[in-house]
């Protein structure tokens, strides 16, 4: 089985486009599970422990991105939501998938 990282804006002006965010993610996670992926969707896995359980903002975004990377060095690719290159996680995410020779898909030139 195959394997693939979203990627894409998380972040976002207001709750409803940081919302938005997260569902665009969503979405194709579906579309890679129905096709027989094994997926890595950080916007889902983290949205909730985020927003609920990280009371004071105990988990940094450094934290919150070593973990991405990690998880990243684990996929076969990563699939690059619209937006992507707006978005500074992303970006490094693109730079560390590259780094790592993963197939890129999704939006790229």
């Amino acid at each position: 089985m195959k394997s693939v990282y979203i990627a894409g804006p998380y972040s976002a002006k207001d709750r409803a486009h940081e919302n938005a965010n997260i569902m665009s993610a969503a979405g194709w996670a579906a579309y890679y599970i129905r096709e027989g992926w094994a997926v890595f969707c950080p916007h889902t896995m983290t949205s909730t422990i985020d927003r609920v359980f990280n009371i004071g903002g105990a988990i940094t975004y450094d934290d919150w991105l070593t973990m991405d990377f990690y998880w990243l060095s684990k996929c076969d690719a990563i699939h690059m939501l619209p937006g992507w290159r707006d978005s500074k996680g992303a970006s490094m995410e693109y730079l560390v998938a590259k780094g790592l020779g993963l197939e890129i898909l999704g939006d790229v030139d």
